[in-house]
């Protein structure tokens, strides 16, 4: 099952830490001299922001930094119906006219047990009370169109899902519906950014040099613009255009890999198999053969395939 990646990806990580930790954690001169010539060399790289792209494949990348940057508390009217998904059922002006109108018993809340009916007087309380607004018609609409299943949390529905989150606390202003939008944006920004990732790693594949880039403006915009960050990308450009790596660049990668990764701030799939790399390297308690788990990344790299893609249950 292919998702098994990243179930390994994160159960592994603190077994893989934790023997780092006993076996030593190297030479710190040696770090901050990787860290000083990296640091320089990629600062003098083209605007990296821009990535080379163009078309469909630039306007993606655009769309998820603006859906990260938007600001849920102040959506301007217009923008409502361009949150609606395209399974969305939009109201008529018929339904609304007869939820404007329906007589609505006193002590529903209490007395009502129907689920059908219970949400068709939510949904009118909500009109006579707010009105023929972009923010009603989204609740109501998201209502219906969620149905009482369970979706899987896809960007769009992420998406939609804030966007109700941002209605709701339009509407009733309160602490706890600011706490389901925050909890939403993050939820969002989680997913947008695992999006992103995958199309780098989709763009490795085809053009190596523009997804050293992409990496760069991601692990900058998730740690800062730090040293650290010149010293991952440095090692994986080394790893992924088949360079030599120097056995004091693979110790400098393992150093700032345990600085900034643990079980709650995860790195990306492609971080994680050069950590692999460089361990095996500098043969610090991995085995010669490589293990099993390395080489499946390296089948996939050679067959140009995603590492997000591996099918793990293949032997």
């Amino acid at each position: 099952m292919k998702n098994k990646l990243t179930l390994f990806h994160f159960s592994s990580l603190a077994s893989v830490l934790s023997l780092l930790f006993s076996f030593g954690c190297g030479d710190i001169e040696d770090v901050q001299e990787v860290t000083n010539s990296t640091h320089n060399m990629l600062r003098d790289e083209p605007d990296e922001q821009h990535l080379q792209l163009e078309g469909e494949e630039l306007k993606l990348l655009k769309d998820l930094e603006r859906l990260r940057n938007k600001n849920w508390k102040r959506l301007k009217d217009k923008e409502w119906e361009k949150l609606k998904g395209e399974d969305w059922v939009r109201l008529t002006n018929k339904e609304v006219e007869e939820f404007m109108n329906l007589v609505i018993p006193q002590r529903w809340g209490f007395e009502v047990d129907d689920p059908a009916l219970r949400q068709k007087y939510r949904h009118a309380t909500l009109f006579q009370k707010f009105g023929n607004i972009p923010q009603v018609r989204y609740i109501v609409e998201f209502d219906r169109m969620r149905g009482g299943g369970i979706r899987i949390i896809t960007l769009e529905f992420a998406k939609q899902l804030t966007a109700e989150a941002a209605a709701t606390y339009f509407l009733f202003p309160n602490a706890d519906n600011q706490r389901f939008l925050e909890e939403a944006k993050n939820q969002l920004k989680v997913i947008s950014e695992e999006e992103e990732i995958r199309f780098l790693d989709q763009l490795r594949i085809e053009n190596p040099e523009v997804w050293v880039k992409g990496m760069r403006a991601f692990l900058i915009r998730q740690h800062g613009d730090i040293p650290e960050v010149d010293i991952i990308i440095e090692f994986l450009r080394k790893l992924e255009l088949r360079l030599p790596r120097a056995d004091k660049e693979c110790h400098a990668y393992i150093e700032v890999y345990i600085s900034l990764y643990d079980h709650i701030n995860t790195a990306s799939i492609y971080e994680f198999y050069a950590l692999l790399e460089a361990l095996h390297q500098v043969r610090r308690f991995v085995r010669d053969p490589p293990s099993r788990t390395l080489e499946k990344y390296r089948e996939a790299r050679a067959a140009g395939i995603s590492l997000y893609d591996i099918d793990w249950d293949d032997p």
